[in-house]
């Protein structure tokens, strides 16, 4: 849009160029019931500003519009019909339109099945249009009668006079079913019908909650439930918090229960969810879709093993859920977490990501397995997966007085701590399976004392029982490599 079309130098008018219509304008709609006057539809529509063009007026500000045509037919028949413009706001530059025009139109209707025809035409460009139909259904008039749910961008009281104002709400709609990451919260209104007339009891339970579209899988943390009192026209406006719900297509889910928790009536409607990154609620991880990921098609062992070689890079929480996830657990969910696992610590790349982690568990193995344990399962093994490659690394195997030890050096760890060290020891001499003994990093173990256990077979009484001596004389005058650190 931001390419000069034409500018008429005797009226000062220039107009601005815009993206099509197409793809840029959304509608949705809902029926309800009004116990005097009957059935009626709200139609809303939001036309992004950047699909519009402008024209520059004598006040040298742009402005641009839209027709909007909107035709209700049953079968051939037009029983409603409306048009109406909808104008831009003045801007001083078409290079920053950051708004859309957001519209509301109530029409009475017969309960009946009918056709509606929405046309939207740029008033500055007659070949700038975009077409909507839609066929609408008659709401059921035997048993409890819900209305359509309409989904809100925001709502408020109001005591204001507005087309978007509802029992003292001013309600914003929202016209997609796709809710992306930069969205958190779920909000609609809607209505319920006839409850004083089919129930027994004044009083019974509304309860809104999400699922799953595929398997009607839900989680307690989208769960909202209000008591309320039966009438002819029972309304309810809710907020969900979806911040922590994963990708996926799901269902609202509007239910009324009876005194008995039975379900007596319930209202679906779909959305879709794109959230990027992992989900923090451990309970939310059954509706998380794996299909098509890089977890699809491990095995069974696979997935043991998997979960297993990640432990080392798992928080204390992650680890407890690792290690409820037996071999009883269905794979699925062991597929879910480890998903979860890798997307939370890139949502860009978990693949990637998880391939880079392989590769550090191959060369733990590789370099620190003994004849009864992986590599990963060691302590070395541990540090190299939680910590990664170390800068420097010295390994001491026949130093006179000293048992194999090795030192590892990391100028900054990945949780931005510097200069750490990480001292390790074979007190046995005959395997490869060296023990931590002393390190300097937050929440690892910590002996100021662990030069004296390295060289303890050469140490005197008094330094080992000296409790405040952290080191070993050389009374050989043999290089120690240890010296070098201090940590």
């Amino acid at each position: 849009m931001k390419n000069l079309i034409f500018c008429v130098l005797a009226g000062f008018s220039i107009q601005v160029s815009a993206q099509s219509l197409e793809n840029m304008v959304s509608i949705r709609t809902a029926v309800f019931d009004h116990p005097e006057s009957g059935q009626y539809l709200e139609v809303y529509t939001t036309i992004s500003g950047n699909a519009i063009h402008y024209e520059r007026n004598k006040k040298y500000l742009y402005q641009g519009g839209v027709d909007v045509q909107l035709v209700l037919l049953q079968g051939t028949e037009v029983v409603n019909f409306d048009k109406f413009r909808l104008n831009t706001p003045q801007v001083v530059d078409t290079n920053s339109i950051d708004f859309s025009l957001i519209d509301q139109q109530r029409m009475v209707i017969p309960n009946a099945s009918l056709s509606m025809e929405v046309t939207v035409t740029d008033i500055l460009d007659s070949l700038n249009t975009f077409t909507y139909t839609e066929a609408l259904l008659p709401l059921d008039t035997a048993g409890l009668r819900f209305s359509d749910v309409q989904l809100l961008d925001t709502f408020y009281r109001s005591a204001g006079e507005s087309a978007f104002l509802k029992n003292g709400f001013e309600m914003k709609p929202y016209t997609l079913n796709f809710y992306p990451d930069s969205r958190s919260h779920l909000r609609f209104y809607g209505e319920v019908y006839g409850t004083e007339t089919l129930l027994n009891d004044p009083q019974f339970l509304l309860t809104f909650h999400i699922e799953s579209a595929s398997g009607n899988i839900s989680s307690q943390q989208f769960f909202q439930h209000a008591k309320v009192q039966a009438g002819p026209v029972v309304s309810y406006l809710r907020d969900i918090d979806i911040t922590d719900l994963p990708s996926g297509n799901y269902n609202l889910v509007v239910e009324v229960h009876d005194r008995q928790n039975e379900v007596i009536g319930k209202k679906k409607i779909f959305f879709q969810r794109a959230k990027k990154g992992a989900v923090s609620a451990y309970d939310n991880l059954e509706l998380i879709s794996t299909d098509g990921t890089f977890v699809d098609d491990y095995s069974s062992e696979q997935l043991s093993y998997f979960l297993d070689v990640i432990i080392p890079r798992s928080t204390a929480d992650e680890a407890k859920l690792i290690a409820s996830l037996s071999p009883r657990v269905e794979d699925e969910m062991k597929k879910k977490f480890l998903y979860n696992f890798w997307l939370d610590r890139n949502p860009d790349d978990p693949y990637g990501e998880w391939k880079r982690y392989l590769q550090l568990v191959k060369e733990a193995n590789d370099a620190f397995s003994t004849p009864s344990r992986q590599g990963y399962r060691t302590d070395r093994g541990r540090v190299y997966l939680e910590y990664g490659r170390p800068y420097d690394r010295v390994n001491s195997v026949n130093e006179p007085g000293a048992y194999p030890y090795e030192i590892w050096f990391y100028t900054v760890l990945p949780d931005k701590q510097t200069n750490i060290g990480f001292a390790f020891y074979e007190p046995s001499m005959v395997s490869n399976d060296y023990i931590l003994l002393h390190s300097n990093a937050r929440g690892e173990l910590n002996d100021p004392r662990w030069k004296i256990r390295i060289y303890e077979n050469v140490a005197s009484p008094q330094e080992i029982f000296d409790f405040d001596n952290t080191d070993v004389q050389d009374r050989t005058n043999v290089y120690r490599a240890i010296d070098a650190y201090d940590f």
